[in-house]
């Protein structure tokens, strides 16, 4: 069954069955690329490239980042017949072979167009490169054919970006200018012919006929470009490649631009094979747990991909910081918690240079903003602080979100900030590192941290209430005494300790150690249910007192990984936050809502490592399967959410921290190390691709992987605004 006609089917199909396991199933259509500098996007169910950002990260402090593409997509000439393949299904998408490049696959009238999309890493500038392989399926060479590609992108002015721009032929290229810089459109080979408006291309095809040479637009609203190749006599079985290079500069500076696009081969052949080869490079640094099997083999090494692909690479301030989402997902932020899942597990496969540019920017950045005071005169933070107490802006500035009920200010960053280092530190001996970050790792986080522990009062030992986790907000009841803070504290604090240690600093290590221990104590005698289960925080009355986030004292070991608490705190959490509807994963609370009660990814993969250590593997091994499925059918992408009527994508897609990054670390902590080789195999067999992606080029087709969950049931693909 093609992509589309699935998705179509998808929209029409009922929900699944309450409390009956939904079989996984293919429900989102985008696919996303990234070199860290600009971003861009796919949509398999329009047949069109829907998005080009100027930047990977969401905004600065005083801009967002603009949306450069319209649409683009290649249309065909076949025999005297012409049409844009934006009209055809696509037969087959997904990554070649799970590295960052994106593929599709078309065909009309017997011939074949296979288009690949990416975001080169040596071109430091927000530039996405198509490649066209057009390939000759019929018995005969073609006659009266063409190639052709529409580029519409606004750089304009205006609300949409379509006032006022200009489009020039200029040094074998289009050079698109407006209010907000120049788009350069670079095709190669060069094309039979160039158009642009008043001569716009889609209506020179849609009207039958060939592009209309066309060097400059003059100044227009909402101009277009477009290219025509000639295909005529192309034999049969033979195949041809064309490239065009889509890049950006606010600047609109044409020489540096040129500059930073030079190390992209002007052979469309070599320039594909190039990205190939800096992927595969990337990967071979690599390391992946010895039992992935290898649908789980797969979606880890997509998952890595996301990972090197939502750091941002900058010059400034705000390089190496990591996103929650790549874009089109909307949290295409970095938040501090969802930074260090990821941080986290690019630790856990030995990619040290990622992660250390992901510390590096963690202890450089801008912060400190909430120190004091709060609309009742009392502290936020109570002392100068490093991390941030919520996320940051692309340019490395601390960021906290507001509404009705106040900023978000969270103390949780703050241990996860800690313990991640301490991992880099561990699995890297670069204690020189810590030397050369000790006043924000030590005086500026582990002694805030300290600080932050109450002396008096009902609650006095445990760390004061605040935003937490899922971001409640400071007033009107939202900030609490959460279990996640406390958890993250103790294990930041223990992190700090044996980095205090390892740079000749007992005194520190002394008292680090003993403020968690002291802390995990008082959380073990103050955080448990009548039932004996973890609860989400003091606050909450009974009956409305689960929140998984709370799984990580188990994780973390505040409290013992096995015995009653454990025991007890997974029974409730079946009990009280199942999703029976789909009948697999977890809600993240029970305060009801709909992004409350969607299935969460990175609750079910904490979960799963949980039940593991708990000794119910079975239990563990089932929310594995089940997110792994889910992802081998959508592109080997793991989303924010699944709805929890129909199991389909929502939230934001692909997730970052809170989906690679819990994936790979789910994994990981489930098993030993072995290399990963360029061609997605264990072990070192490069000739063979990983299974799963046939002919190595990690395509999706109609059905994707097929694992036994039940009866099939397909729901309405809904997507969602807000993630806290």
């Amino acid at each position: 069954m093609r992509l589309r006609q699935l998705l179509v089917f998808a929209l029409v199909a009922g929900p699944a069955t309450a409390n009956a396991q939904l079989a996984p199933h293919a429900s989102w259509p985008t696919l996303a690329w990234s070199n860290g500098r600009g971003a861009g996007a796919y949509d398999t169910s329009q047949g069109k490239m829907v998005s080009l950002k100027e930047h990977l990260f969401q905004r600065t402090q005083t801009a967002a980042s603009r949306e450069l593409v319209f649409d683009q997509y290649p249309g065909l000439r076949v025999a005297g017949q012409e049409l844009w393949l934006n009209s055809r299904p696509v037969d087959s998408a997904g990554y070649d072979n799970n590295r960052g490049i994106a593929r599709v696959q078309q065909a009309w009238n017997g011939v074949q167009v296979a288009t690949f999309m990416w975001s080169p890493f040596d071109a430091d500038a927000a530039v996405t490169v198509v490649e066209y392989e057009v390939t000759n399926t019929t018995a005969a060479a073609l006659t009266d054919s063409s190639l052709f590609a529409l580029d519409n992108v606004h750089v304009g002015g205006g609300d949409a970006g379509t006032t006022a721009e200009h489009i020039t032929w200029s040094s074998d290229a289009f050079e698109e200018r407006g209010a907000a810089g120049l788009v350069l459109h670079r095709p190669s080979p060069a094309p039979l012919i160039h158009a642009a408006s008043p001569n716009n291309p889609y209506g020179s095809v849609t009207s039958g006929g060939h592009l209309i040479s066309t060097s400059d637009s003059g100044v227009v609203d909402d101009a277009a470009c477009g290219f025509e190749w000639d295909l005529t006599g192309l034999a049969p079985g033979a195949t041809q490649h064309f490239l065009l290079v889509i890049a950006d500069r606010t600047d609109g500076n044409r020489a540096a631009l040129d500059a930073q696009l030079a190390a992209i081969p002007s052979d469309p052949a070599a320039a594909l094979a190039a990205a190939r080869a800096d992927w595969d490079a990337y990967f071979a640094r690599a390391q992946v747990p010895a039992d992935a099997s290898a649908d789980e083999l797969a979606v880890y090494r997509q998952q890595l991909a996301i990972l090197r692909m939502g750091q941002v690479r900058v010059d400034g301030p705000g390089s190496g910081q990591i996103m929650a989402s790549l874009p089109t997902g909307p949290w295409n932020i970095a938040w501090v918690r969802d930074q260090a899942y990821a941080t986290e597990a690019l630790v856990h496969a030995g990619l040290a240079p990622e992660a250390k540019a992901a510390l590096t920017f963690t202890w450089g950045a801008q912060a400190g903003a909430f120190v004091c005071c709060d609309a009742g005169g009392g502290p936020w933070v109570g002392a100068p602080y490093a991390v941030s107490v919520v996320r940051y802006t692309g340019d490395g500035a601390e960021d906290a979100d507001s509404n009705e009920n106040g900023p978000n200010v969270e103390f949780d960053g703050f241990g996860l900030a800690l313990a991640v280092t301490d991992q880099y530190v561990a699995a890297t001996g670069d204690t020189a590192f810590v030397t050369a970050n000790a006043a924000a790792i030590f005086g500026k986080t582990a002694d805030v941290l300290v600080g932050l522990v109450e002396t008096s009062g009902p609650t006095a030992g445990l760390v004061r209430a605040d935003s937490s986790i899922w971001e409640t907000h400071w007033y009107n009841g939202g900030r609490k005494h959460f279990a996640y803070t406390q958890a993250s504290t103790v294990w930041g604090l223990r992190a700090a300790a044996d980095l205090a240690t390892r740079i000749g600093r007992a005194a520190d290590a002394t008292k680090y150690a003993a403020t968690a221990d002291a802390l995990a104590a008082k959380f073990s005698g103050r955080f448990l249910t009548s039932a004996g289960a973890l609860r989400g925080n003091l606050e909450e009355p009974a009956g409305s007192e689960l929140d998984a986030a709370a799984v990580e004292a188990l994780n973390w070991d505040v409290v013992p990984a096995t015995g009653p608490t454990a025991t007890a705190t997974l029974d409730a959490f079946k009990a009280g936050l199942w999703n029976g509807e789909v009948g697999h994963g977890y809600h993240r609370d029970d305060d009801g809502g709909d992004y409350d009660t969607r299935e969460w990814i990175m609750v079910d993969l904490r979960i799963a490592t949980a039940a593991r250590r708990a000794g119910r593997p079975a239990d563990a091994a089932e929310l594995v399967a089940w997110v792994t499925a889910q992802a081998r059918a959508n592109f080997d992408l793991v989303p924010e959410n699944y709805d929890r009527i129909t199991g389909d994508y929502a939230g934001a897609i692909p997730m970052v921290g809170f989906g690679a990054g819990a994936y790979v670390t789910a994994l990981w902590e489930r098993g030993g190390a072995a290399p990963i080789d360029g061609d997605g195999a264990v072990g070192g067999d490069a000739g063979t691709p990983a299974v799963g992606n046939p002919a190595g080029c990690g395509c999706q087709g109609g059905g994707g992987a097929s694992v036994g969950f039940g009866a099939l049931a397909l729901g309405a693909l809904v997507l969602r605004r807000r993630r806290r």
